[in-house]
């Protein structure tokens, strides 16, 4: 391992901080090492940790875009850019010895759907992916055309804002990454960006991501909710004689390592800009200090929810337009007249809303997440009312239904009406694939793909 004993006045030299600032930024980082207890409530620490918090953020851009010009990125930096690292003696030289590694063998996702943020900032800076929306859902593009129609900006400035790739960094940084990176501390209250020792709560080794498993944890949920990530949208191929056709297509989310350690994870916005079929963005700590699996389950829960409220849009809960959200939200309001649910099973959910907060959105998370984890299994604990709403929109894959809860009385009709439901649909597509081929064509792939999501 290289010598890292000047690791934080590298880092600042690098960024170009004189030396007269840097020297102060130095002691204050040091100051904090020191302490017993960086989480202490006394006002000097809580100034001290104030005063850090503010400087990394603006210390993340400099380091960033002076990494952009370089070819030759030094290892301290590099750690810094992906976890966070500013010093050894405030990380611990074995963990510093564990980022330095990680940091030598992190590359770019084959399937380029994790990315670490660094790179996801790179992406950024060169208009590959747009900056994400900010606390008040407000996304870049909206957030320029509001400040023409304000005056603050002229038409000229918004188009050219749009490509800027430094501004849409920085709008970056400023929203998504300062409130998404204290959202998923272990420390909230007493949150510095910098990594530090104190801060872990297990083994660092135990706790960082990698690309593969993350893919791993999705593709667990995946495989039992099968149609998860896929999204309604019109196939259209007029020499082909078929005029308009509405067609499922998988649209996995964006995953973004953030550098932090934490306990939590953030479903931060279901589409991109205002197209339906764009990726969700699921954000998740670097150093994860908790049971990934529950975490992704919740984060899938919340996609459902905020897409289907996404694309109902003001009629999100009017029972008149059925859909997931709608049934769900007349199941709870009427739960004490429904006569299919015993007053024992009405109690628990009065408790549930208790504990929830009265929240739907959370009662649903709570309920996706026992559906997944154990009615998958045939490992009953739904009443029948929600494990109705949740198989009619969220059906088990094909493995599930003729294997865990197959010979299950209480899912027999559920599967035996989905299963009808299945063959109409399969026997209209291979009426509308019948002609293409009468006609000597080859099937599309897009319907091909179709076929495949009908049959799962």
């Amino acid at each position: 391992m290289p010598d890292f004993s000047n690791s934080c006045l590298n880092i600042l030299t690098y960024a170009g901080i004189s030396e007269t600032d840097g020297a102060k930024v130095l002691n204050k980082i040091r100051q904090f090492a020191a302490l017993p207890d960086q989480g202490a409530a006394d006002d000097a620490v809580r100034r001290l940790r104030k005063e850090l918090t503010a400087f990394y953020y603006d210390l993340y851009k400099l380091v960033f875009f002076r990494s952009l010009e370089d070819t030759n990125i030094p290892a301290e930096v590099m750690m810094f850019l992906y976890f966070g690292y500013i010093d050894m003696t405030l990380a611990g030289e074995q963990n510093t010895q564990i980022l330095y590694e990680m940091s030598r063998a992190i590359g770019l996702d084959e399937r380029m759907r994790v990315f670490t943020f660094y790179q996801w900032l790179r992406l950024i800076y060169t208009c590959k992916k747009d900056p994400s929306v900010n606390d008040f859902t407000v996304d870049y593009i909206t957030t320029l055309r509001q400040q023409k129609r304000e005056g603050t900006i002229t038409e000229a400035q918004e188009k050219e804002l749009l490509t800027d790739g430094k501004a849409r960094v920085t709008f970056e940084i400023d929203n998504m990454f300062r409130s998404a990176n204290r959202m998923m501390s272990s420390r909230i209250t007493t949150f510095v960006p910098f990594f530090s020792e104190q801060v872990l709560t297990r083994p660092l080794e135990k706790s960082l991501l990698g690309f593969d498993f993350v893919h791993r944890t999705i593709d667990v949920v995946k495989a039992i909710d099968y149609s998860l990530f896929f999204r309604q949208t019109v196939y259209t191929a007029p020499e082909l004689g078929l005029d308009k056709a509405f067609i499922q297509v998988e649209v996995l989310p964006d995953v973004i390592l953030m550098p932090v350690v934490g306990t939590r994870a953030a479903m931060w916005q279901e589409i991109t800009g205002a197209k339906r079929t764009t990726p969700g963005r699921f954000l998740l700590p670097i150093a994860q200090e908790e049971d990934l699996s529950p975490i992704m389950i919740n984060l899938c829960a919340e996609f459902r929810w905020e897409l289907c409220k996404r694309i109902q849009g003001a009629r999100w809960n009017d029972l008149t337009e059925r859909s997931l959200t709608s049934d769900y939200v007349d199941y709870i309001d009427t739960y004490r007249k429904n006569r299919e649910l015993s007053q024992e099973a009405k109690d628990r959910i009065k408790s549930a809303m208790a504990k929830h907060r009265n929240s739907y959105k959370e009662m649903f998370v709570a309920d996706y997440s026992t559906y997944i984890q154990y009615e998958s299994s045939g490992a009953l604990r739904h009443n029948k009312v929600v494990r109705a709403i949740l198989f009619n929109y969220c059906p088990f894959s094909k493995v599930i239904r003729e294997g865990a809860i197959a010979t299950n009385p209480q899912y027999t009709q559920l599967i035996e009406r989905y299963n009808h439901k299945s063959a109409h649909d399969i026997h209209l597509f291979d009426m509308a694939v019948g002609r293409i081929e009468k006609a000597g064509n080859d099937i599309p792939q897009e319907l091909l793909d179709h076929k495949a999501f009908l049959q799962s």
